[in-house]
């Protein structure tokens, strides 16, 4: 990631291999995933193995992310088909699946994260004591597909829609207005941007919808939706109403990043 030194993918990489070659099974299907190779990704294998497995992966390939593409203007949404690939879509849900708790909102009157009917799906999130070179990775090509930095993301969050559940119309600026934000919005900045990646394809419903200008979207697995949350002068952006509609079959999950407009505390 980059804290207190300068960030290596390749000695995170060397790292994982070592973890991998001393048994360490997350790291074991980690280096699977990042080589692409599904077939080692459900069983356990020699010290060799995982070497030659490091030495497969392709780095240049993995940090090669695709660029968005402006789908509107106003508010700014772009698309990033392929941000992950499926695999690293299937770690990610596997990573999350167990540690889903009920969805909060921030409560206007205090600034608190509050259960509330407005958002009825599961989430959790992944701190840096949580995150794992997978997730990191979803981070860095989001950089380079968006010019916006990893050090301003908030840690990510892996969200989970079953059937009914819905996240109901809602913004996800900080209102400079609302008193209970001034302090968070002084230290840490406003959430400037959004991106959520889709981790599956096996549901219905489920779309992200703008409703204050018609347009709704459902990605594949692995292609990401990025939208501003403010205007082109930094200001909250009403036309960045949006919703995640009800899932009527199967189950959604998303892996949600907002981006605030300065670098971030380590979280």
């Amino acid at each position: 990631v980059g804290v207190a030194r300068p960030a290596s993918w390749s000695e995170a990489l060397d790292r994982l291999a070592d973890a991998a070659e001393l048994g360490n099974r997350p790291a074991q299907k980690q280096l699977a995933v990042l080589a692409e190779r599904d077939d080692l990704a459900t069983r356990s294998g020699s010290a060799a193995l995982w070497r030659n497995l490091r030495k497969e992966i392709d780095l240049g390939k993995l940090l090669a992310s695709p660029k968005a593409r402006q789908i509107h203007l106003a508010p700014g949404i772009g698309v990033i088909e392929g941000l992950a690939t499926k695999a690293m879509c299937r770690w990610i849900i596997s990573r999350g699946k167990g540690r889903l708790e009920r969805g909060m909102v921030r409560d206007v009157r205090t600034g608190q994260s509050v259960p509330d009917p407005i958002r009825t799906a599961l989430s959790t999130g992944f701190g840096l004591t949580d995150t794992d070179v997978v997730i990191v990775l979803t981070q860095t090509r989001l950089q380079r597909a968006s010019g916006l930095m990893v050090h301003q993301q908030e840690p990510p969050f892996l969200l989970s829609y079953e059937p009914g559940q819905e996240y109901k119309p809602h913004f996800d600026f900080m209102d400079p207005r609302v008193a209970a934000y001034q302090n968070e919005l002084t230290i840490m900045g406003q959430r400037v941007a959004t991106c959520l990646t889709y981790l599956n394809e096996d549901y219905d419903g489920g779309e992200t919808d703008f409703r204050r200008i018609g347009w709704r979207s459902r990605g594949k697995a692995g292609d990401a939706l990025l939208f501003a949350n403010v205007t082109s002068n930094r200001q909250p952006d009403p036309m960045s109403l949006h919703a995640g509609l009800p899932v009527t079959r199967g189950r959604k999950y998303l892996l949600s990043q907002w981006i605030r407009d300065r670098v971030q505390a380590i979280i």
